[in-house]
């Protein structure tokens, strides 16, 4: 199949539609508005990715608390694979720190005091061996990634919509997989 026809059809349509937009706006005039119409804010800034799903996904939430202050300390939900490591000067007084496994396919996860930020950043790390990565014949990139609320979550579809895209480090010899968190919200492991 040749370029010309597809770049021909193009043009044609790419016409149509410029012809149909003018045609529209001059038969149909437009009241002046004070302020501007505001895009959707479910998609503002969202981008989608592809979560890393669970071996057997997670039949109920798994929630694990500890207090953890100046010292620093870790959070470990085994059934999951989660370390959490709270470092030294993360928080300055003592704080109740919560990790939650969300049931089903993700990989994914809510951090309470939802908000917390953290003088030094905090250490996500997920055993991979829980995942369906290790079944597959290459090893794809990973990253972490944050998501606001559980709604922004497909575990149907294996995706997310998330704020933000965080580098992760992968330990393909220990079969794991970390990024750093400043901040408390959601996040789980998502590939490309």
């Amino acid at each position: 199949m040749s370029l010309r026809p597809l770049s021909r059809f193009g043009a044609r349509l790419l016409s149509i539609l410029l012809f149909a937009g003018c045609a529209r706006d001059a038969a149909a005039p437009v009241e002046p508005t004070a302020v501007p119409p505001k895009p959707s804010s479910a998609l503002l800034g969202l981008l989608p990715v592809r979560g890393v799903t669970r071996s057997t996904p997670l039949a109920n939430d798994l929630s694990v608390s500890a207090v953890i202050g100046a010292k620093g300390g870790t959070i470990t939900i085994p059934e999951a694979g989660l370390t959490l490591v709270v470092p030294p000067g993360a928080v300055k007084n003592d704080t109740k720190f919560t990790a939650t496994a969300l049931a089903g396919r993700l990989v994914a996860y809510e951090f309470e005091p939802h908000g917390t930020t953290f003088a030094v950043p905090l250490q996500f790390r997920q055993d991979l061996k829980k995942t369906s990565l290790l079944a597959a014949l290459t090893s794809p990139l990973l990253d972490g990634a944050y998501f606001t609320d559980r709604d922004k979550l497909s575990d149907e579809l294996g995706i997310a919509l998330v704020s933000e895209v965080l580098p992760a480090t992968t330990d393909l010899l220990h079969a794991h997989v970390s990024f750093p968190i400043n901040h408390f919200s959601g996040y789980l492991v998502s590939w490309h």
